[in-house]
């Protein structure tokens, strides 16, 4: 009997010895079949793999859609924050070669204030309003699928 028989793997532990199982035998992926049938070797019911495939796949396209939907707003604030530099450099150089008192940091102050404003909310965003917003999604979704059992005679 070997000297691992009784010993005890947590989570972490079990992804990472698959993982370099799976490293060595020069493989990437596993196929379906095969992890239930791993599944099943170890004890686990086929059908509980199963209900974890599908949570897993869903907190995957979640967490995907997530960073996306970040990377976006983060493209936003520097497109933000270039139009301010350019724009405002702009009007340093004609405040600066006109007469008179100068009126560049008016223009400058004020739109500085909303690019601050914007990238709280982009890199320092308030949880209540991200929940607030993810409920108000699933309340139109749950309404687009209600209206989709009845039928459109005006479509």
């Amino acid at each position: 009997m070997s000297e691992f028989s009784s010993q005890q793997y947590d989570n972490d532990e079990v992804n990472r010895i698959i993982r370099r199982a799976l490293k060595l035998k020069n493989e990437d992926t596993i196929s379906h079949q095969d992890l239930i049938d791993t599944a099943r070797g170890i004890g686990l019911d086929p059908q509980i793999v199963e209900t974890a495939i599908e949570q897993e796949q869903r907190e995957f396209k979640k967490e995907s859609m997530r960073k996306a939907r970040l990377k976006r707003r983060k493209v936003g604030f520097y497109s933000h924050l270039w139009s301010y530099l350019i724009v405002n450099g702009a009007l340093l150089l004609i405040d600066n070669f006109t007469p008179g008192p100068w009126w560049f940091q008016w223009s400058a102050l004020g739109w500085g204030i909303g690019l601050a404003f914007h990238f709280k909310a982009i890199f320092f965003p308030c949880r209540k309003k991200f929940e607030k917003r993810r409920k108000l999604r699933h309340h139109r979704a749950n309404f687009r699928m209600c209206n989709q059992q009845w039928p459109q005679k005006f479509t």
